[in-house]
């Protein structure tokens, strides 16, 4: 049997370009969705895969993408209470400018609620759909540690009992942007799973075939959908200005005024574009035909609580839309995804 599995990136807001190119597949392609085996997502990915898992509807999600942003992103901070009404002095306005420093930027709140309106009581066991989603667990009770964690319906899954909405806040965390979440007394806390899988797809493959749900490889067919290329990094020319030698925890973990290019927290925005693009490069060897990437190159940084622009993500995915490179994932699906 085969086993298609749809598999979603993490990007904070940019979960919308994820959502918009599922919801073009599913008008293209009847039956889209409901062919899918599995669901596998990270971070904002993992709230649409287990939103896609209890069979919610696609336009739904996209809308609250649309119009939930601050609602999601409900500000938290040294200076929240105070920014709207006293001038902030020149340090003060640079740390506002990116993730939190001295706290969380955001509550989490927001975010519950939502959850809990698309997810309701439902535990990851009781999805009809095989759904993945990655956590990383802040202390492990046998190890002594800390560890990586994938989170799924699975039978011998030791985390199918979690329910979704803990599930969606826990992949969810991202570090310095939302709290660490408190699964449960036993389990205890967990942060963004992009930590290690932005792109969930090697760890959806994992689960599948080590749950003995397929065979093998060639039991598999992946369509992975990315939030969009940001064009971000760290020009060589900067190094004129900040040699290499300075690059100590200021420079890597400081909201950033550097240019177009550098994101704030540069180190957390590294691992996350990092574990996507080498869970891709992975997967296009292992699979070869079996898998296929969709993704939209944006010509700015949108970091992934920048709400206020998403008519303009709309926009990008739409342009994406008329390419072809997407004619040519839609062909991948007319194909493959049976």
């Amino acid at each position: 049997m085969t086993h298609n599995i749809l598999c979603c990136d993490g990007g904070g807001i940019r979960g919308l370009i994820t959502a918009l190119l599922i919801q073009n597949l599913h008008d293209t392609f009847p039956g889209f969705i409901g062919k899918a085996k599995g669901f596998a997502g990270t971070s904002t990915g993992g709230l649409i895969a287990l939103g896609l898992a209890r069979e919610k509807p696609i336009d739904e999600i996209v809308e609250i993408y649309k119009t939930k942003g601050a609602e999601i992103f409900t500000p938290n901070g040294v200076f929240a209470e105070t920014a709207d009404q006293v001038e902030p002095s020149e340090e003060e306005e640079e740390l506002l400018a990116g993730p939190g420093i001295w706290s969380c930027q955001y509550k989490a709140d927001g975010l519950k609620k939502l959850a809990e309106e698309l997810l309701g009581d439902d535990r990851l066991r009781d999805s009809d759909k095989i759904v993945i989603v990655n956590a990383a667990q802040l202390w492990d009770g046998y190890t002594l540690s800390w560890r990586s964690c994938t989170l799924s319906s699975l039978p011998d899954n030791r985390f199918r009992n979690v329910s979704m909405v803990d599930a969606a806040l826990a992949t969810s965390a991202a570090p310095t942007y939302f709290p660490p979440h408190e699964v449960s007394d036993e389990l205890g806390y967990f942060v963004d799973g992009g930590l290690f899988a932005n792109n969930p797809t090697m760890t959806a493959v994992s689960e599948v075939i080590g749950g003995g749900l397929a065979d093998g490889l060639s039991d598999i067919r992946v369509l992975s959908l990315g939030t969009g290329h940001d064009p971000q990094g760290v020009p060589p020319a900067l190094f004129q200005k900040y040699k290499p030698l300075s690059w100590g925890a200021k420079n890597w973990l400081w909201p950033s005024k550097w240019g177009e290019h550098v994101p704030s927290m540069a180190l957390v925005s590294l691992m996350f574009d990092a574990t996507a693009t080498s869970a891709t490069a992975e997967a296009e060897k292992l699979l070869g035909e079996a898998f296929c990437r969709g993704n939209v190159s944006l010509d700015a940084p949108y970091p992934l609580d920048d709400y206020e622009h998403v008519a303009e993500l709309e926009e990008r995915t739409s342009e994406y839309m008329k390419t072809e490179a997407w004619r040519e994932v839609c062909g991948w699906v007319e194909e493959n995804w049976k």
